[in-house]
């Protein structure tokens, strides 16, 4: 041997030498991780779990075996939930190092002697059931993962489970023998994205030879590994008693007795996104003799499925030599043929499906859990039907659904009555032209329905609601790049008397993370009645779950409106138009401007997020010229305010507006009217009772305030409150009136003031007695709900004080019959037992506003910001 050759020999063996030992060594310290790992998840379990081994291979690539895994048993658990001999894992090492981990091959993944128990416990729950709730509960505690997974960095070109089990065992039925289902095979080869996925299930279902096969074959993959069926078939021989099974499918279920027969095979082609070829459903699936608990008279159920069909989905061909579909006493049967379905011109070909005595009342004689279900919502015989329906020469598919002979009964949502018209027409016209969209229309006619008990639209039987639409749609069948778009060029709705129009258009494209839907919406209408529309709510609003981010994943478009006129809470506003753009839970307003109250309100510019209640909102208005009066109506009952407005509103918010509401409200007050208080009065009438020459009640009568010509006014909103940016002032013949403070959100005044009454005033007050120099102030507070407030903290002692200096002592004297002397405290006396028993009136009154303002206001807000 060559002196090279021994050299590479001794390196070759001292490598193998070392990989042995790293091998031994990282066998330790995976077994030592893969423990710990075992000790947090049987904390979270709630069971114990069990890692006898982890065993590493580096020779031919990283192979890691895991031995002696298992699931214990929970308290009040006899048998381990999982218990699994061994599991095998051979990754690509070197592509996935160089990758980093950008490629992960998975050579093949192989599991034996999985043994899963499920054991059916004393009260009548399954130990299945128990770990199922236990990782709902604790997924509930964690983040949601808003992104769909992509998965395309994985290959797995062998996966298999060899001989698993699932064992049955009743400790609930005394002498319950020990069912199972075993010899379990699985094999999927070639899992990763953009490649066709197969996958083949056999097992020996309470036997000991296998009697059930299940094959399935699906679309390429997307990223995110989720299968679209291409192929399924079934077969089961001989057929399988499933009775003894029934314990445990639940108490919900009720399962007695039943067998299970099948030799199906669906081949669905282009059928299915990602599928590809002509489509063929043939065989039969029968559930026999089903016996539930409770079932009326021990009925039994027959379920079957018989069915040879055949379709080429690209040419729009269909042609049905069978269709048998039995649900005990209802059934769908079919038989006849449709061609060219996606062409310009189709035929129908005597082609005609059709459902009978499909009454879920009356399935719930042989079902009962359809009671619970369905069976309490609906009850009559829901007519399906299939047809061919048009002219000659411009023929089409028709597809009706007729639930009028149905009883409807939702709970708090709606009701029918059997009889009252509710159908779903649809045709199915062809393509516009050759490969081109298929065109379509749909109506929904919901006359009959009684909307009410949803407490939202005033909806009796008999009112219009209906929905029409007219389009095309158009996809591409991919599953790794799917493409779909739905053009609405006619959209018609009739609500009551009202009617919207529009157009529009919606397109899906990509999978899984990727996945983008867009859409465009333009709807317009002449009149909308909210107010004869919608149920007025009286009752408070419990706050819901936020809606889910998730759900706006992807999600952007735009959307007009446009509302000639719109009457709500008896005020009507024009002109009308809404232009909004959407970027997922993003919704901003661009342009939102109506005429109202003999001026114009704009509010562009307003933002909010849709699925983030924690996140501020961004509301602005601009309002010129509008009428206070009537704009007021539209958020309160209460008479408030009269005049006009010259402003803007600029507000954020997030969470609880009555603790983070925040802003700006700037402008003018013309010719304003304060209709919750006489303020003057409320000064007035007091004093002239502590005076002993006063004339109450000669100067001001009603309980309105005058404003005056205009009225700067500018309030600034943190935290919930709001307070003004400069003390108000409201010059008036009778009197000067200046305040300062605030409000909050709910409408409280806070408004410490002074009311400087007139030398006329003041002379009109005892009887042109007195005629001071200078006006007369008064100190108050301005308390409780802005509609009805309280005057307090009425302090009237320098007033008094005041007019008895303006008209001396000895007029005083007289008035009150005492020595000129005593006068002054005479007088000051009376003040005070004047202005004490007011600021008690004023406490009380304010309590009781306070309390009865609280709930007003919070159902006010929940309406307004829908949060």
């Amino acid at each position: 041997m060559k002196r090279w050759q021994k050299i590479v020999g001794i390196a070759i063996a001292i490598l193998v030498v070392v990989l042995v030992v790293v091998s031994f060594v990282l066998d330790g310290i995976l077994t030592s991780k893969a423990r710990e790992q075992a000790q947090k998840q049987s904390q979270e379990w709630g069971r114990p779990v069990r890692i006898g081994s982890v065993a590493t291979k580096l020779l031919t690539g990283l192979g890691v075996r895991v031995s002696d895994v298992q699931i214990g048993a929970a308290a009040g658990e006899d048998v381990p939930l999982v218990d699994l001999k061994r599991a095998e894992v051979r990754v690509a090492l070197l592509r996935a190092i160089f990758s980093a981990g950008k490629s992960v091959e998975v050579r093949s993944a192989e599991v034996q002697g999985l043994t899963v128990n499920v054991e059916r416990l004393r009260d009548g729950t399954t130990n299945l059931q128990r770990f199922q709730e236990k990782l709902a509960a604790n997924a509930e505690k964690k983040p949601k993962d808003e992104k769909q997974s992509d998965l395309s960095f994985l290959r797995v070109d062998h996966a298999a489970l060899l001989d698993g089990k699932i064992a049955f065992i009743d400790k609930a039925t005394r002498g319950a023998k020990e069912l199972a289902v075993q010899h379990l095979d699985l094999t999927v080869n070639d899992l990763r994205a953009g490649r066709p996925l197969e996958l083949l299930l056999k097992g020996a279902v309470l036997a000991e030879k296998q009697n059930l096969e299940v094959r399935v074959k699906t679309a390429p993959l997307p990223a995110t590994l989720t299968p679209t069926p291409t192929s399924v078939a079934l077969h089961v021989n001989p057929p399988i008693d499933i009775g003894p099974l029934g314990p445990f499918a639940g108490k919900d279920v009720g399962l007695q007795a039943g067998s299970l027969d099948a030799d199906f095979d669906a081949q669905l082609g282009a059928a299915v996104a990602g599928g590809s070829g002509p489509t063929t459903v043939k065989g039969v699936i029968k559930l026999a003799g089903l016996s539930f608990a409770g079932a009326e008279g021990g009925k039994k159920l027959d379920v079957s499925l018989d069915t040879d069909l055949k379709g080429d989905a690209v040419a729009g061909d269909v042609r049905i030599d069978k269709l048998k579909l039995d649900l005990g006493p209802a059934g769908i049967t079919g038989h006849g043929s449709a061609k060219g379905l996606t062409s310009p011109s189709p035929r129908i070909e005597g082609l005609e499906i059709v459902s009978h005595d499909l009454d879920p009342a009356r399935l719930a004689a042989y079902y009962p859990p359809l009671r619970d279900s369905l069976g309490k919502m609906l009850a009559g015989p829901i007519g399906l039907t299939v047809h061919g329906s048009g002219t000659q020469s411009a023929q089409a598919l028709e597809l009706r659904i007729d639930l009028t002979p149905v009883k409807v009964a939702m709970p708090e949502q709606m009701t029918k009555a059997a009889g009252a018209p509710m159908t779903l027409v649809a045709h199915a016209k062809g393509a516009a032209a050759s490969n081109g969209p298929v065109r379509f229309d749909a109506k929904f006619d919901l006359a009959g329905v009684d909307l009410r008990p949803g407490k939202s639209i005033d909806k009796k039987p008999g009112d219009r609601l209906d929905l029409a639409i007219e389009g095309t749609r158009k996809t591409n069948k991919s599953t790794t790049d799917p493409e779909q778009r739905i053009d609405l060029s006619d959209l018609k709705a009739h609500v009551l008397d009202d009617e919207i129009q529009g157009k529009g258009w919606y397109e899906m494209k990509g999978a899984g993370a990727k996945a983008t839907k867009q859409f465009d919406l333009d709807l317009a209408s002449s009149h909308l009645d909210l107010d004869r529309m919608l149920i007025p709510s009286t009752a408070k609003k419990e706050q819901g779950k936020p809606l889910d981010p998730a759900t706006f994943k992807g999600l952007s478009g735009h959307a007009k409106v446009q509302i000639a006129r719109l009457t709500m809470k008896k005020q009507t506003v024009t002109d009308i138009v809404a232009d909004v753009v959407v970027e997922e839970d993003h919704v901003k307003v661009n342009t939102a401007q109506l005429k109202a109250f003999g001026g114009m309100v704009n509010a562009g510019g307003t933002e909010m997020r849709l699925a983030h209640p924690g996140e501020p909102f961004h509301l602005v208005t601009k309002l010129d010229d509008v009428g206070l009066e009537n704009l007021v109506a539209l958020g309160t009952t209460h008479k408030l305010l009269a005049g006009k407005f010259n402003g803007t509103i600029d507000l954020r918010g997030a969470g609880d507006l009555e603790k983070t509401l925040a802003g700006l409200l700037d402008g003018n007050v013309l010719d304003g009217v304060f209709y919750g208080k006489d303020i003057i009065g409320s000064v007035s009438g007091p004093l002239a009772k502590a005076l002993p020459f006063g004339a109450a009640g000669k100067v001001t009568q009603g309980g309105a305030t005058s404003l005056g010509k205009k009225l700067p006014f500018g309030v600034t909103i943190e935290n919930g409150v709001a307070r003004l940016k400069n003390p108000i002032k409201i010059s008036l013949p009778e009197a000067e009136m200046t305040f300062s403070g605030g409000m909050r959100v709910d409408g409280t005044l806070d408004l410490p003031g002074t009311v400087a009454l007139a030398p006329a005033t003041i002379a009109a007050l005892t009887g042109g007695k007195v005629n001071p120099a200078n006006p007369i102030p008064v100190n108050l507070k301005l308390i409780g709900p802005a509609w009805n407030p309280t005057a307090a903290d009425l302090d009237l002692k320098p007033a008094v004080n005041q007019i008895v200096k303006e008209g001396g002592t000895a007029l005083l004297g007289r008035a009150f019959g005492v020595d000129s002397s005593k006068a002054q405290q005479t007088a000051e006396q009376k003040a005070g037992q004047v202005q004490a028993d007011a600021q008690k009136r004023a406490e009380a009154e304010a309590e009781a506003k306070r309390k009865k303002l609280e709930e007003e206001a919070k159902n006010r807000l929940k309406g307004l910001f829908g949060r």
